[in-house]
């Protein structure tokens, strides 16, 4: 549904002299950089809520020890990678197969 919405901005990429692989890649990459952000975003809240736990157990003399499953954030956090660049650049390379002229005159 996005690449619909940006059909003609690839198109005008493809028009400057950008190759089709070009595009592919810049598909890809913004992709992949949504997925870091989200990642950022989700560890820092989680690290948040462990500072939270940490220091209200820390009243009750407490002393935990917080830990993050770091491999399942990272396996989770690869799958959604993935996810995300071949969602992203199959429906990409599906549109540009058509004329970059063809695509620049699409109305959205």
């Amino acid at each position: 549904m996005a690449t619909s919405d940006r059909i003609r901005d690839l198109a005008v990429l493809r028009l400057t002299g950008a190759t089709r692989w070009q595009v592919l890649r810049l598909t890809g990459a913004e992709a992949l950089t949504v997925v870091a952000a989200g990642t950022l975003l989700g560890l820092l809240a989680a690290v948040v809520n462990l500072a939270g736990m940490w220091s209200a157990l820390a009243l009750l003399s407490v002393r935990p020890a917080p830990t993050l499953p770091w491999q399942a954030l990272g396996t989770t956090a690869a799958a959604c990678a993935l996810l995300a660049v071949v969602s992203a650049t199959l429906p990409a390379a599906i549109a540009l197969r058509r004329r970059p002229v063809e695509l620049a005159g699409v109305r959205e």
